[in-house]
């Protein structure tokens, strides 16, 4: 069996299953001679106009698949996306705006999408399709707070390994439209279709939650602040707003939003490993799926899988090989080194140093979105023998890792796996293959 041969016939089934067209056309439909939408077994009488709100990673594929079934049978969309993407249809207002680091373009197409709910009519409907990726997307600072005083609150929090329940409970509190204040502003009913990019599908953590009441608070976001250490850190401008907050100075994110509007989880990482478990199986594989809520520091993740594979490996528990271990999810790297990486490419590499030297041993690391941290690689392949590899060609596995240099270290070893971006966000994989 060629592990190798084996993980790129599972990485192309990967990207297959999370093409956001698949969900829309297997969990949406619509009959345009009754003007009914209909998403899982329920059923939405279009009354008044229809309206398309579209932001994030899969935006365009989600809006093309949507369109298919409407046909021109719409009033009017509006898509935000990041720089590198495009989409044209007539009816369509398209934004270009940044990601990762936010920018003043989507400053403006909050400002457009607030405006358009609000004048929207209580009869009217908006589609909402949301991923990963809106919140930098949508980046509208309250008042006080500038677009770089989110920003370098946000590279804070990315840089000590906070999660991204934590950033995103952050940011709610400082924004004019996350944590469900889009849906305030809006007379039309919300129906939001979901592509979920964090572990465990929360909609209230999808692109920081728009459309959904918010749960968390200012005290919540104070706490997280103060938990890794930055209340010195952040812009003086944050931390005065957020204790303003805290001492009821200013509102709170809605903390319920109007029944009419409804949320649907239409795709996510669960989705994606079920696939994943069917495609290793007619590999040959024995296959365990070991997570779906994969969380916390890339290397420890990368240890205990380590020591998982190993058990495997030589005793054959708690599956025999040839086994595969299929994780989703989304680690964190807290960064000390000057280095180049992703949270993925930190993972294999912290991997093969602990398997070093056995044979018949594979990982491979996924973003699903095609970029892995601030790289233009979705993750990397090692094996048990990368280690030594890496030596005889001059390479410290160790020395790149401690510099946080995962980048580098797979580039020059020619094992980063680049797709370009993907037009899907469901978080990340990791595969193991022992045999």
């Amino acid at each position: 069996m060629d592990l190798l041969s084996s993980a790129f016939k599972i990485l192309e089934a990967i990207q297959q299953s999370s093409n956001p067209r698949k969900f829309v056309n297997e969990f949406v439909s619509y009959d345009n001679k009754k003007k009914e939408l209909k998403i899982f077994d329920t059923r939405h009488n279009i009354t008044g106009n229809l309206y398309i709100l579209s932001v994030g990673k899969a935006a365009v594929s989600m809006t093309e698949a949507l369109l298919e079934m409407l046909k021109d049978n719409f009033d009017h969309g509006i898509i935000v996306i990041p720089h590198e993407y495009t989409f044209s249809n007539p009816k369509f207002e398209v934004y270009n705006s940044g990601h990762p680091l936010p920018d003043e373009n989507g400053i403006i197409a909050s400002k457009k999408i607030l405006s358009f709910v609000e004048n929207t009519d209580i009869n009217d409907t908006i589609i909402c399709l949301i991923s990963g990726g809106g919140s930098a997307l949508l980046p509208y600072p309250e008042d006080g707070l500038t677009l770089q005083d989110k920003i370098k609150t946000t590279e804070l929090l990315l840089k000590c390994g906070a999660k991204i329940e934590e950033i995103n409970t952050v940011r709610k509190h400082l924004s004019k439209i996350k944590g469900g204040k889009l849906a305030e502003k809006a007379n039309g009913t919300l129906l939001t279709l979901v592509l979920s990019d964090v572990p465990a599908g929360s909609t209230t953590c999808i692109a920081s939650g728009p459309t959904v009441a918010d749960p968390t608070t200012f005290k919540d976001a104070f706490e997280i602040l103060s938990k890794y250490n930055l209340l010195e850190f952040i812009p003086k401008n944050v931390l005065n707003h957020i204790k303003k907050g805290e001492n009821g100075l200013i509102e709170e994110s809605p903390k319920q939003v109007d029944t009419r509007h409804k949320t649907y989880i239409i795709g996510s990482n669960v989705y994606l490993l079920e696939a994943i478990l069917r495609q290793t199986k007619k590999e040959g594989f024995n296959s365990m799926l070991l997570t779906s809520t994969m969380e916390g520091e890339a290397r420890e993740i990368a240890h205990l899988l380590a020591s998982i594979s190993k058990e495997i490996k030589h005793f054959e528990r708690p599956i025999q090989k040839p086994a595969a271990i299929i994780c989703g999810g989304e680690t964190t790297v807290t960064v000390n080194g000057k280095g180049k990486g992703g949270r993925n490419q930190e993972a294999a590499l912290s991997f093969l140093i602990d398997v070093k030297g056995i044979e018949e041993l594979l990982i491979l690391t996924y973003a699903t979105d095609g970029r892995d941290g601030q790289t233009d690689a979705a993750g990397a392949i090692a094996t048990g023998q990368t280690y030594f590899k890496a030596i005889k060609n001059g390479l410290n596995p160790v020395e790149f890792l401690q510099n946080n240099d995962s980048y580098t270290f797979f580039d020059r070893m020619n094992l980063l796996i680049k797709t370009g971006p993907t037009h899907t966000n469901l978080n990340d994989i990791f595969l193991i293959l022992i045999n």
